[in-house]
């Protein structure tokens, strides 16, 4: 994550530090943890792919250079 995203945790706290946490609240913190994992799944799939591809790349490089 480039800009920091702040964590269901992180929200929570920041709202129960100025007012009393509501049920409407917990929900929003549960979609935000939801959204979190399912970002840091997807950026970990890019990553993998990304890796992939430059490995593939030295491959062909290696075999054209040798």
């Amino acid at each position: 994550m480039s800009n920091k995203q702040q964590t269901a945790v992180e929200w929570l706290w920041e709202i129960a530090y100025n007012r009393e946490l509501t049920v409407e609240d917990w929900k929003q913190a549960k979609e935000m943890e939801v959204m979190g994992k399912e970002t840091s799944y997807a950026d970990g799939y890019k990553e993998g792919y990304k890796r992939a591809m430059e490995l593939v790349e030295w491959g062909i490089t290696k075999k054209i250079k040798g």
